[in-house]
């Protein structure tokens, strides 16, 4: 089976807004991360993509996720943020939309399968992401 190739889009106008929320994070700790943005998405990107190219993960007939019903686009839906103390390191959330095709009836691409990628940073070492932990899916 080929590689399966994702973009990461805007979210769509139909989508409700993204959601952004902070748990003991300063604002200065959460501008030090975002000045990195471009490599934090990079991560969840390669997290998704690598997610969606699990040898094993797509079964025959009726089966979840389906490879066929999805796009290959996906946006970003939420992200939080959560300081940890003792030692110091910052748990990130972000969880990614994949899309699927129009249904019978439906003349948009619609939600279908929610990857919810886990990162960690510490201070001082911002640009430093790692995964934190293995990627969580859901349908949506």
């Amino acid at each position: 089976m080929a590689k399966f190739r994702l973009t990461r889009i805007e979210p769509p106008e139909w989508a409700t807004q993204p959601d952004l929320s902070t748990a003991g994070i300063t604002v200065a700790e959460y501008a030090a991360i975002q000045r990195h943005r471009d490599k934090l998405l990079r991560m969840v990107h390669r997290e998704v993509e690598q997610y969606l190219n699990t040898p094993g993960l797509y079964g025959e007939g009726e089966s979840f996720p389906d490879r066929l019903r999805m796009t290959g686009a996906y946006y970003i839906g939420s992200e939080s943020y959560i300081a940890h103390r003792d030692p110091a390191w910052v748990q990130i959330s972000v969880r990614c939309h994949c899309l699927e095709r129009p249904k019978a009836g439906v003349p948009r691409d619609d939600d279908y399968l929610g990857l919810e990628v886990w990162l960690k940073c510490e201070p001082r070492r911002w640009a430093a992401f790692e995964v934190f932990r293995n990627t969580d899916s859901s349908s949506i």
